[in-house]
């Protein structure tokens, strides 16, 4: 037998494992190419299934097992992997959906054709709040180590969540971020049978409900120290450290290149906010945001005619963006060059009385999508 039908052997039987385990239908190939064209904010997701609903505060009794999502973990960590590897990109899509679909799809183009990295996960863990309904979801933990060979990268500790629209719909990856270096997520309260409790988009209960997250978020990166939500979310690299690069790329690009520049950050309504009580009262709170930055030499409305003089000038495109924008065929920006970042976050929000400010400990963001004209 040769190794192309064993290959072939290989995926279809781990179509039926998958299949067997979230009861869905096999996979459809998707119309997954990132655009890049101006307009497409949220960088191509193709053919994705309907956003999931941000849930609702958890009613009981439990209608997903604890057993039920640890198997839903582990089946999603194997598969995968083993999809990737064997470069079944139109299946590894279809694990997946919200805002994780663009970050999916940039992962397995940044490999162009490359193997991919591989990772071995431990210490896994599921978050499953008491609910019942259609839409079903829970959160996970896993330590994720090494890299290509197992060797490559220390550890880091990824958040996850999985959704489902229905009893028997296939479960799919709404949600990846990793901790940042040296974090840990803040303990989640869980009742006497294991199972957490989770938090309604609106819910008042805490600092700041799960809805306000983002637009804050996106305040403190663009505002910084001195904008009016700094007080609420602690400084970092992903929030006033994101500021502080926007303002020494402004002042470069303006001074040496003559070109003006701006980052903007923005909630994401499509996607669904994921938000579970911690044992001190607060929340973790899972949340995407998109951020557009844009290189501009034209003049454009409202910026008067001082950046014309940057028409045409080369500027290299950044590490994150080549797999989209070729390096050399898209190096001069005669009008407009436009990046487009997915980013998905994890914070610790605090309890309602306190006067600490959220903390966020987790970030995952790739290129999703952009232009250059």
């Amino acid at each position: 037998m040769n190794g192309v039908v064993r290959s072939a052997l290989a995926l279809a039987l781990l179509a039926s494992t998958v299949l067997a385990c979230s009861g869905g239908e096999p996979p459809r190939a998707p119309a997954a190419a990132v655009s890049s064209m101006p307009g497409d904010g949220h960088g191509g997701r193709g053919a994705s299934p309907a956003p999931s609903p941000s849930p609702s505060a958890s009613p009981s009794p439990p209608s997903l097992t604890l057993k039920d999502a640890s198997r839903a973990l582990d089946t999603f960590l194997e598969t995968d992997e083993v999809l990737r590897a064997a470069h079944a990109d139109r299946w590894a899509y279809q694990l997946t959906q919200d805002g994780q679909r663009p970050i999916t799809i940039a992962e397995i183009r940044t490999q162009g054709g490359r193997r991919p990295v591989r990772y071995r996960w431990d210490h896994r863990t599921v978050l499953v709040p008491r609910q019942s309904g259609a839409a079903q979801w829970f959160a996970a933990t896993a330590e994720r180590h090494g890299g290509q060979g197992g060797k490559q990268g220390g550890a880091r500790t990824g958040v996850f969540v999985f959704v489902r629209q229905g009893q028997d719909g296939p479960w799919r990856n709404s949600f990846t971020s990793l901790l940042n270096p040296g974090e840990k997520p803040p303990a989640v309260e869980l009742d006497a049978e294991g199972y957490a409790t989770s938090l309604g988009s609106r819910d008042s209960s805490v600092a700041i409900s799960p809805n306000l997250m983002g637009p804050l978020h996106a305040t403190v990166a663009e505002e910084g120290p001195k904008g009016y939500a700094s007080g609420l979310i602690a400084p970092g690299p992903q929030t006033t450290g994101f500021y502080d690069q926007i303002s020494r790329t402004k002042a470069q690009l303006k001074n040496a290149d003559c070109m003006a520049y701006e980052s903007i950050f923005a909630s994401t309504p499509n996607y669904p906010i994921f938000a579970l009580r911690t044992r001190d009262g607060g929340a973790l709170t899972m949340y995407t945001l998109i951020r557009t930055s844009s290189w501009i030499t034209s003049a454009q409305p409202g910026q008067g005619q001082g950046v014309k003089c940057g028409e045409g000038r080369p500027l290299a495109v950044p590490a994150a963006a080549r797999w989209l924008l070729s390096p050399t065929k898209d190096l001069f920006i005669h009008q407009k060059r436009q990046i487009v970042e997915t980013q998905q976050y994890v914070s610790a929000v605090p309890p309602k009385a306190s006067t600490a400010p959220v903390h966020v400990v987790g970030y995952q963001g790739l290129v999703t999508g952009g232009f250059n004209r």
